[in-house]
């Protein structure tokens, strides 16, 4: 799957990954299954490891259509949900900020890019002890391996 997650507990985090061509559909179904699996607690921070991304085909209308989504939800209202997003090129950067800036108006989210982990773990915040953990899920994420977290958290989809 070009989008794949896993959530956590204990640190709650929700961690995405992107690889190969992501297209709109893609987008759209991922992510609204991931805020909608009963494991998700509103407001959990989130980390979007983009960096094995090829293509990113979405155009404008999915980022507003999934950003209104998530405004939308009546158990977010009170949360803002941090997302740090593991980039390692101008592409990812320059759609990651549009993204950025789509999702500033409703201010549900707040989004940092980054080229390391630890970078991301120490402004979410989660205590780097738990680094060898979330980088294993996401290696585990991009091999396409379902994955045991612990306390209930595995790989859907």
């Amino acid at each position: 799957m070009p989008i794949a997650y896993t959530i956590l507990h204990a640190p709650d985090v929700l961690l995405v990954s992107y690889q190969g061509v992501v297209t709109n559909a893609e987008f759209l179904e991922r992510y609204k299954a991931a805020y909608a699996d009963p494991r998700y607690r509103p407001g959990m921070h989130e980390i979007s490891d983009m960096r094995r991304m090829a293509v990113f085909d979405i155009d404008m209308d999915a980022i507003q259509d999934l950003v209104t989504w998530i405004a939308d939800r009546e158990e977010l209202a009170e949360a803002t949900i941090r997302v740090g997003i593991l980039q390692r090129s101008e592409l990812h950067e320059g759609l990651a900020r549009l993204y950025a800036a789509v999702s500033d108006i409703y201010k549900k989210e707040t989004v940092q890019l980054f080229r390391d982990l630890p970078d991301i773990l120490a402004w979410l915040p989660v205590d780097a002890a738990h680094a060898d953990r979330i980088a294993s899920a996401l290696d585990a994420l991009h091999r396409g391996k379902a994955v045991s977290v612990g306390r209930g958290g595995f790989v859907a989809g």
